[in-house]
């Protein structure tokens, strides 16, 4: 079978969303919630990946949904992270906000791509990130922190969806004004979002060490 760049980027994007999968479910009564909801993020991710391989929808619809769940998924895991009761109200609002939001952008015109529902998902997770980073900075010693495994998902997430901003705001652009057929930059985007999941898996990995660890103390 002859793979090109793009089909080998699809499959190393699902793969990293597989490894998400199993080191956020393994030994699943002992993890805590917010690696719960990161295994799960895994799952969906893998699901959606595959339906749009199967189905070959030429509409847009399977990662308009995906954009949305995606953006649920991840809101969720912030709100289970957040201690204070203002962040947590917080997180329920923009939730709120961007559910309306993504309805009255998507009305009536499911066949198209939409970055606006991706450009704002975007943001509010680069907000999400950089509130929870700037409270790791300030409660934990800067000297432990890179142990830590909430560390080195944040960063990816803040990253990640910090570079995928500037594809969604300008993808209308790119789309509509330069006929851009964007497989080179989908191809890119797929790479990237694969050094996101490895960074996110490493991230996991700490925690399933810390909690294996902790097993082999209590027996």
């Amino acid at each position: 079978m002859n793979l090109d760049i793009n089909s080998i980027s699809i499959y190393a994007q699902q793969f990293g969303s597989l490894i998400i999968a199993v080191l956020g479910l393994v030994v699943f009564s002992k993890r805590e919630n917010p690696i719960l909801i990161l295994g799960f993020y895994g799952v969906n991710s893998v699901f959606f990946e595959v339906v749009n391989e199967l189905t070959n929808f030429r509409s847009n619809i399977v990662g308009d949904l995906y954009t949305l769940a995606e953006a649920l998924i991840l809101l969720y895991f912030f709100y289970t992270l957040f201690s204070s009761l203002w962040s947590k109200k917080f997180i329920i609002s923009i939730g709120i906000l961007y559910c309306v939001l993504y309805f009255v952008l998507m009305l009536g015109d499911w066949q198209v791509t939409h970055s606006a529902i991706r450009m704002l998902r975007d943001l509010i997770l680069i907000v999400c990130s950089i509130l929870y980073f700037y409270f790791l900075m300030t409660n934990m010693p800067t000297t432990t922190i890179t142990g830590y495994s909430m560390f080195w998902i944040v960063a990816a997430f803040i990253f990640f969806f910090a570079g995928t901003f500037v594809l969604s705001l300008s993808l209308d652009y790119l789309m509509n004004v330069l006929n851009d057929d964007m497989f080179y930059l989908w191809t890119a985007r797929n790479y990237f979002r694969f050094f996101f999941c490895l960074v996110v898996s490493y991230g996991l990995w700490l925690d399933l060490r810390l909690v294996k660890m902790n097993q082999r103390v209590e027996y």
